[in-house]
């Protein structure tokens, strides 16, 4: 599900050229809110670099000249979270950056750069924003130099280390021992599975969705407002949980499984996430318990219709798309053993060649994972 949220921008018009049937060449244009005071020089020297920036940022997520150049061994894709941000599906630059503000910090010589990217579809005649998004702009020795916002909006937040894990946690939270020991607990299992030591992982602990995507630099984004907690895992062993705990299985899961393979299918990396973690505060054998539970009420539910990961399915807590994957992975390893189940992890080919090796197919997916759910769950670890 795709939430769009209609506003207007007093003074900010952000336009597309909806006249022409391929828009794929629409020229990227920077609007300037009247806002900033553009005769100051260090507005100046931020808005020609951001010109610059956003001319270039989506040719590469592994450099950019106007990029903070230690970011990339820190995050690895720094930008990430507005790569390719102005494309609507073929139109490469319908979301258009609008420069709203050029905040300052406790730091003279750092600032926050906000931008707007805001579409007009002239069908329909109305203006949609996909998102407002903080960038740091630093002025060094000779130029404006831009970073990635995490660690600017955590600067303050508590640093915890336990065992493999460094906690940052918010100051609206209570740090929970007790909850960080389990996580241990369970980090050491998921290490002894897969073969592996235990990876260094900095869990960000947030309260909500909302805080986690402030801290990424996010003053708007649909996702922010959806209830229900959650979380991410980012390159370079990062987790951010929304969930007001320490303890995010699902997400560390999914570090593990990148040490196996870049390339697994996103149905499967979620899946075995889901078998191995659960997801958000739920365990894997609660979510197989409550869709069972809907699918005895609701028998004509075909399960192989959910192949999408990410859309937003969901039985109360438990995302259906998810589960597909979790019971493809819990069947893989119950009939066929763990081997097997690192030949799904790993893939390397098609989807559906993938599955053959275990037995499903298009024809019958849907039956074998209704009787996969029927079952006890069979837990891996």
């Amino acid at each position: 599900m795709k939430l769009i949220l209609n506003i207007f921008l007093i003074g900010i018009i952000a336009s597309c050229d909806h006249s022409k049937k391929d828009e794929s060449d629409s020229p990227l244009k920077l609007t300037i809110s009247s806002h900033i005071d553009t005769d100051k020089p260090i507005n100046q020297e931020i808005i020609g670099t951001l010109r610059k920036f956003l001319e270039t940022k989506n040719k590469s997520l592994y450099e950019n000249k106007y990029w903070y150049k230690p970011d990339f061994g820190t995050y690895i894709f720094p930008y990430s979270d507005i790569y390719n941000i102005e494309h609507k599906d073929s139109i490469q630059n319908f979301y258009q950056p609008t420069l709203m503000e050029i905040v300052d910090t406790d730091e003279e010589h750092k600032k926050l750069a906000k931008i707007a990217f805001i579409g007009h579809d002239e069908i329909n005649n109305e203006n949609t924003i996909k998102a407002i998004y903080n960038i740091v702009a630093t002025k060094t020795k000779g130029n404006i130099v831009f970073s990635n916002p995490l660690g600017y909006f955590t600067k303050d937040w508590d640093k915890i280390q336990k065992g493999s894990i460094q906690y940052v946690v918010s100051p609206q939270k209570e740090f929970d021992e007790t909850e960080a020991q389990m996580q241990l607990e369970a980090i050491d299992k998921i290490s002894e599975f897969y073969s592996i030591d235990p990876l260094p992982i900095t869990y960000y602990s947030c309260v909500g969705l909302k805080e986690l995507f402030v801290i990424k630099g996010f003053d708007y984004k649909p996702t922010m407002y959806i209830d229900g907690g959650g979380g991410l895992a980012e390159r370079h062993n990062i987790v951010l949980s929304a969930n007001n705990t320490e303890v995010y299985t699902h997400e560390i899961v999914h570090h593990y499984n990148l040490v196996l393979s870049s390339s697994t299918h996103k149905l499967i990396e979620e899946g075995v996430a889901t078998y191995i973690g659960g997801t958000r505060t739920y365990s894997y054998s609660w979510h197989k318990e409550n869709l069972k539970n809907h699918l005895n009420s609701n028998p004509d539910i075909d399960l192989s219709k959910y192949l999408k990961p990410f859309e937003r399915v969901f039985v109360g807590d438990t995302s259906i798309p998810y589960m597909v994957g979790a019971l493809i992975c819990e069947r893989t390893f119950r009939i066929y053993g763990k081997e097997h189940l690192f030949v799904l992890i790993t893939g390397g080919v098609g989807f559906w060649e993938l599955l053959s090796e275990v037995g499903l197919t298009k024809e019958n997916l849907d039956a074998e994972l209704k009787k996969e759910l029927q079952l006890l769950p069979t837990l891996c670890m």
